[in-house]
């Protein structure tokens, strides 16, 4: 499988400027915008999709979100990252569709600021899981994501460069302390040695009770069995009333199950080959050239 290659860059993304943003009221008020796309869903994965390889949405991308909402129109993001890391895409998009987050453990409405739904992680099983993960590598960096929180758990980790140059919101709590329900764990190191650490937790008799991804050279992730993006987009069509058809695009494994599942699936040219064979949609276009867009266009005439 391709390992993903990502950069250092902040996480606080540029949007090119263009018209300004509409209401953030109005964007949630349905009555507002009935249009032509009345009861479509739009799910856009960030790094490698939505995102350009500075983590900047281009104006083209945006325009067109844009267009799709105006139209009447549900936008949301699909990410594996927590609510205290994503405000920025609330303020600088026109998000007014509830938010995969935590690659499908939770499913979160930005405007009121709280869970819709959520998968948590066996607390027995997570801590058998973190013990063997240390026992491979006694200094991989444990990072725990519960509703509120992300906690790192190894006082003897070797600390995940991107967490440190991000500033990202970390409490250092020793696990026997941590009374939060867990709904995803991170472990960061690096290529060669998650590579170690992912074929030594994959021999363990209860790793069939977890779902597992590589989502980059220097991240392996885990949730409850059975959760991904893809039945995050369940969620959606359960908690929301209106949905008549349901749009994804992504370009790794942990978007493999939401284009499979969308009703119009997309991949831009830099998808990995599982996605791009389970996506309606192949693009010519990529992360670099405003995808989304090209991807709005082809599947709706936008």
């Amino acid at each position: 499988m391709r390992a993903k290659r990502l950069r250092f860059m902040p996480l606080s993304f540029r949007i090119d400027a263009i018209a300004p943003p509409r209401r953030a009221e109005a964007l949630h008020d349905r009555s507002v915008y009935m249009g032509a796309f009345e009861g479509y869903y739009l799910y856009c994965d960030l790094d490698g999709t939505l995102f350009d390889d500075q983590k900047r949405v281009s104006a083209e991308n945006r325009a067109a979100i844009e267009s799709f909402v105006a139209e009447g129109g549900r936008f949301g993001v699909a990410t594996g990252r927590a609510p205290s890391i994503i405000g920025a895409i609330e303020r600088d998009l026109p998000v007014n569709a509830p938010c995969i987050l935590l690659n499908g453990a939770g499913l979160y409405d930005l405007s009121e600021k709280r869970f819709l739904a959520t998968h948590p992680v066996d607390r027995v099983l997570l801590e058998q899981l973190i013990a063997r993960i240390i026992e491979v590598r006694t200094d991989a960096c444990v990072q725990i994501f519960t509703e509120s929180s992300i906690f790192e758990t190894n006082p003897n980790q070797r600390d995940d460069p991107y967490t440190v140059m991000e500033q990202l919101p970390i409490t250092k709590r020793p696990l026997e302390v941590i009374d939060e329900t867990a709904l995803k764990l991170l472990i960061a190191h690096t290529s060669e040695n998650l590579d170690a650490i992912h074929a030594a937790v994959m021999r363990e008799d209860y790793i069939d009770r977890f779902s597992v991804f590589r989502t980059s050279d220097w991240y392996l992730e885990f949730v409850t069995a059975g959760v991904n993006k893809g039945t995050a987009l369940e969620d959606v069509r359960a908690r929301c009333g209106n949905v008549k058809k349901i749009l994804a695009i992504g370009d790794y494994n942990n978007d493999l199950e939401m284009v499979t599942l969308a009703d119009i699936g997309g991949a831009p040219s830099n998808a990995i080959d599982e996605v791009k064979a389970a996506a309606q949609i192949v693009l010519d276009a990529d992360n670099n050239q405003s995808c989304v867009a090209r991807f709005l266009e082809q599947a709706l005439g936008l």
